[in-house]
């Protein structure tokens, strides 16, 4: 799962980092930005682990045209250690967290396994881990990308390692004191105790049996709640309220123009008589 890779990166130096050649090399200064680059971080090979980046070359350095930076560009050839995890690789690894989903196991803080509980249902060695024991595991399924900080995988619990601190230790048996050693003593002698206070059964001189006393039956009383009457108040006859007969407006208007007709034509007579 660990392996040794050669890859080859671009390095850009600012000129504020090229001022640190007065204390240190040039390589250095490219190593130190290099790790920084790369170290702790996953690449397309793996994960790269920490200390393990080597400058074995680097070309001349140049500067790109219309880029207006002041940067110095490398290219450089690392040989650095990666972890790559492959289906079915065994590990040792601490757990970090145990909750209802599962366990939560580091490995170098490189990957980080997640063991579901499903798959552990009724295995007591998987119920009696805790977080801090080691662990060996089993790795089925891994993910990452580019500049990932770490690889998460999903895994199956195998055992707890030998070397890792127990969290369960065995305790020690106690010796019991004398209050307990009475408690025992007074468990021990109460089934003759309760012997002692069962009946003695009949016909037996020294404890007559008293004869029962009757049971009487008290009679049913019957109780009848009497009846209530209640009488409805007497209504009152409704108001008749007379009919209005809307009268005619019309006949009574042809009524007065007639009238004042009939007037008009018996003055106008008697005026002509007096003519």
């Amino acid at each position: 799962m660990e392996s040794t890779v050669f890859f080859e990166k671009k390095v850009s130096i600012s000129s504020r980092e090229l001022n640190e050649v007065k204390r240190m090399s040039l390589d250095d200064i490219i190593l130190k930005k290099v790790t920084g680059m790369v170290e702790k971080k996953c690449s397309e090979d793996g994960y790269i682990l920490p200390g393990s980046v080597n400058v074995m070359s680097r070309s001349m350095g140049y500067f790109e045209a219309a880029r207006f930076t002041g940067d110095a560009n490398y290219y450089v050839k690392l040989k650095c250690n990666v972890l790559y995890p492959v289906d079915g690789a065994q590990l040792v690894g601490k757990v970090e967290r145990k909750n209802k989903m599962g366990l939560y196991v580091n490995y170098k803080d490189a990957i980080h396994i997640q063991v579901p509980r499903d798959l552990h249902i009724g295995n007591p060695a998987y119920e009696e881990v805790e977080i801090g024991d080691t662990v060996l595991l089993e790795l089925k399924r891994s993910r990452f990308t580019i500049n990932d900080p770490f690889i998460l995988s999903s895994g199956k619990f195998i055992s707890r390692d030998s070397m890792g601190p127990l969290s369960n230790p065995a305790k020690p048996v106690a010796k019991p004191d004398a209050e307990e050693e009475d408690v025992q003593d007074i468990k021990e002698d109460l089934p003759q105790a309760l012997a002692a206070l069962s009946p003695i059964p009949e016909g037996n001189e020294m404890n007559p049996v008293e004869p029962e006393a009757p049971i009487v039956e008290a009679p049913a009383i019957e109780i009848e709640a009497p009846a209530v009457e209640v009488e409805a108040p007497a209504l009152e006859p409704a108001a008749v309220v007379p009919a209005v007969v809307p009268t005619n407006n019309v006949a009574n208007n042809a009524a007065k123009k007639s009238g004042l007709k009939k007037i008009s034509s018996l003055k106008k007579s008697a005026a002509a008589n007096q003519a």
